[in-house]
């Protein structure tokens, strides 16, 4: 009798393990992956990479304007400061200027007012004052103003004195009119302010003595 063995043998089943199982038509190989994932990182890569190097050309920009602005700054404060200097000579010189102005008015000024009581006490003479407003004043009163006929020889002064601007006068007239006279021609001057009488007395000219009319004036000199 023939027999046959239909069952596999050990050779070919072992060779049917070993063989791989054919891959699905959809699905890729271990090195179709790699080659994907290795590809993609490389791109993603390149725009770490790019965008490194355009951040970096901002960054280089952003700190050449910084220090541009930085110069510019210091160049500002430079000028600023020189300014300054110069600002603060120029009020040094300013006050030394006034200094010297007070200075100097203070010299001249009794000297300016012993001249205008010397004016004041002429003839012809009379008080400084704008002749333009002398006239609108005696326009306005025909007796404002001062006497230009006065006699400045009915009146003289005994004592002058004038410390930091006030001045005191003490003298005689021959009249209360004559000392009217000179307090209105002190009024009148723009050497004299806040001329006031102070007191009025009877008197008698020592050398003469014919009755007088005593006087005290007090006043303040513009320097």
């Amino acid at each position: 009798m023939i027999r046959i063995n239909l069952l596999p043998t050990d050779k070919k089943k072992r060779a049917r393990r070993i063989a791989p199982s054919p891959l699905p038509a959809g699905d890729l190989s271990l090195g179709t992956w790699g080659a994907i994932y290795g590809g993609a990182i490389v791109a993603w890569l390149a725009v770490l990479g790019i965008l490194y190097f355009v951040q970096s050309g901002d960054l280089e920009a952003m700190a050449q304007a910084n220090k541009t602005l930085e110069a510019r700054r210091d160049e500002l404060q430079g000028k600023t400061k020189g300014l300054a200097d110069v600002e603060g000579r120029l009020e040094k010189s300013r006050r030394l200027e006034k200094v010297v102005q007070e200075l100097e008015r203070a010299r001249r000024g009794p000297t300016r007012a012993v001249m205008e009581l010397s004016k004041v006490l002429s003839s012809p003479g009379g008080p400084t004052i704008n002749p333009a407003e002398l006239e609108r004043m005696r326009e306005e009163n025909p007796l404002a103003g001062y006497n230009e006929s006065w006699d400045v020889r009915r009146l003289w002064l005994s004592r002058f004195e004038e410390v930091e601007r006030e001045c005191k006068m003490t003298g005689m007239g021959r009249s209360n009119e004559d000392v009217a006279e000179f307090l209105r021609r002190l009024t009148l001057s723009e050497i004299y302010e806040s001329v006031t009488l102070q007191r009025t007395r009877a008197a008698n000219d020592p050398e003469t003595g014919l009755q007088m009319v005593g006087f005290d004036i007090t006043c303040k000199v513009r320097y």
